[in-house]
């Protein structure tokens, strides 16, 4: 049996509530189907519920530092940052998503943008 293939799930969270609620859908279901295809995900927008459960809110820094140190997690394990969208809905980029990026690159945990890509890169590694 090979090693599990972890998966970074990466897409734009800072964001007005319609606009936030919509990504962390999109981050969950694709985290959810990755995990059922036999991947280990990560999903930040998991953080939700952190700030469901307390009345007292994080700070977006705090947020922001926990996602990137579990990012961190990936650095010489088989894995992989997965965006899922790189863009807010008005079309700026995400600060935060090329920040992950860039630290992917720096700890050389490779980044895909397709499901297809994702599935090439654990299929061609041990």
């Amino acid at each position: 049996m090979s090693d599990p293939m972890y998966v970074y799930v990466a897409g734009p969270l800072s964001e007005l509530p319609p606009q936030y609620l919509a990504n962390v859908a999109r981050m969950t279901k694709m985290s959810r189907s990755l995990a059922e295809a036999g991947y280990i995900t990560i999903n930040p927008a998991a953080d939700m519920l952190e700030g469901l459960s307390s009345p007292a809110p994080w700070s977006l820094s705090l947020y922001q530092s926990r996602s990137m140190g579990l990012l961190r997690l990936l650095e010489g394990r088989r894995g992989a940052l997965y965006v899922v969208n790189y863009w807010h809905a008005d079309g700026r980029l995400s600060a935060g998503v090329t920040a992950e990026i860039a630290e992917a690159k720096r700890l050389c945990i490779p980044t895909v943008w397709t499901r297809e890509d994702l599935d090439e890169l654990r299929d061609a590694r041990p």
